[in-house]
């Protein structure tokens, strides 16, 4: 009797690995839900006060704000903090729960499955252990497995930098669907001798650069041009906005500064799992650029580099406190002199943006 066959109750070595490897597939989901994502609700909903809350809702959900002062009289009872907190966790629920997770983890572990039970049969068929039906082509489990393999890697990376939305796992689901045909298409053109192994260390190539292989395969195959895609991203003209970070903006449909600009920091903190802190100030640069455009990097030095800076350098330019407001009205002078306008205008645009209800939202949640 082969060692391959050795039993565990009903499944003999291969089964059970093929079990093993589904559920190991679902594990870091499952994990990131239960931390990661509980602890990054948790310290978003701590950091935004009732005042925030309210300014969040009359700026980016008007028709919620309206229903919620006409219930207000009704919960009279219970603490107006109380209230708005309870609303905005309620509600964060039902837009961002963990629920979202569910019909794409679902699929994941059903199509997993499938492919990870088709290759358990075509495994022992080779090997000559009885099985009921027959093994699938080599190529086309070798497609998979690579396939499974990039999905476990890529969610491995996914949980360990916390960067896991619902969307994440569906890419995984996508990439399942895929595996097979791209894997055997791109064999095809090579021997039957590397055919199989091709089909196997795709993997190691992200799906958008399965695509531009395809692309480019096609393109020399049929004799069409292939478009050319690259350059940089206007995002990335903001500081501290790398490359990744413009393209995970990009993936939510925010490819310009001025749609950051005026953009939902939290739901945007949800989608892209950045740092809540990171994308307000994305968002409050993104204010500012669109008055000054290129010219806002003038005024770095004089820590002018967004819309909250601004609220509190206008604060200060009325304190009340002498050294305070000297040191503002002095550095109005100079970044008025830095933009070439005189300190009127300057002042009137600085303030155009303080009283945008935006960055009264962004400087609420930083203060």
């Amino acid at each position: 009797m082969s060692w391959l066959q050795i039993t565990f109750g009903n499944f003999n070595l291969i089964e059970l690995s093929c079990l093993l490897a589904w559920v190991i597939l679902l594990l870091p989901a499952l994990f990131y839900l239960g931390t990661t994502w509980r602890n990054r609700r948790d310290l978003l909903l701590d950091r935004l006060g009732p005042d925030a809350i309210k300014l969040y809702y009359t700026q980016f959900f008007a028709s919620s704000a309206s229903k919620r002062t006409q219930k207000r009289a009704a919960r009279a009872v219970r603490p107006e903090k109380e209230n708005t907190q309870a609303q905005f966790r309620r509600d964060f629920g039902r837009l961002y729960g963990r629920r979202h997770y569910i019909l794409p983890l679902l699929l994941l572990a059903l199509i997993s499955a499938i492919g990870l039970r088709a290759t358990s049969q075509s495994i022992q068929a080779w090997l000559g252990l009885p099985i009921t039906g027959k093994p699938f082509p080599s190529i086309a489990i070798s497609a998979f497995l690579g396939g499974y393999a990039w999905v476990l890697y890529d969610q491995f990376i996914r949980f360990r930098t916390g960067d896991f939305t619902a969307h994440d796992v569906y890419g995984g689901i996508y990439r399942f669907l895929i595996a097979i045909p791209l894997g055997i298409s791109l064999s095809s053109l090579l021997k039957d001798t590397v055919g199989v192994a091709v089909a196997f260390l795709l993997a190691a190539f992200p799906t958008a650069t399965l695509f531009t292989i395809a692309r480019r395969v096609a393109g020399q195959k049929l004799g069409l041009g292939e478009s050319q895609e690259g350059g940089s991203l206007e995002l990335e003209k903001l500081q501290c906005v790398s490359r990744s970070n413009a393209e995970r903006y990009v993936d939510e449909g925010i490819s310009t500064i001025a749609e950051l600009a005026w953009a939902d920091p939290i739901d945007l903190t949800i989608k892209t799992n950045r740092e809540f802190n990171f994308v307000i100030d994305s968002v409050s640069q993104a204010l500012l650029w669109v008055y000054f455009q290129d010219g806002v990097k003038k005024l770095y030095p004089l820590s002018l580099r967004g819309a909250q800076e601004v609220c509190t350098f206008l604060n200060d330019l009325d304190s009340d406190e002498p050294k305070i407001k000297h040191a503002a009205e002095t550095s109005l002078k100079q970044a008025a002199g830095l933009m070439e306008l005189d300190k009127e205008s300057f002042l009137y645009t600085l303030l155009t943006v303080k009283d945008d209800p935006y960055a009264q939202f962004l400087f609420k949640v930083w203060a």
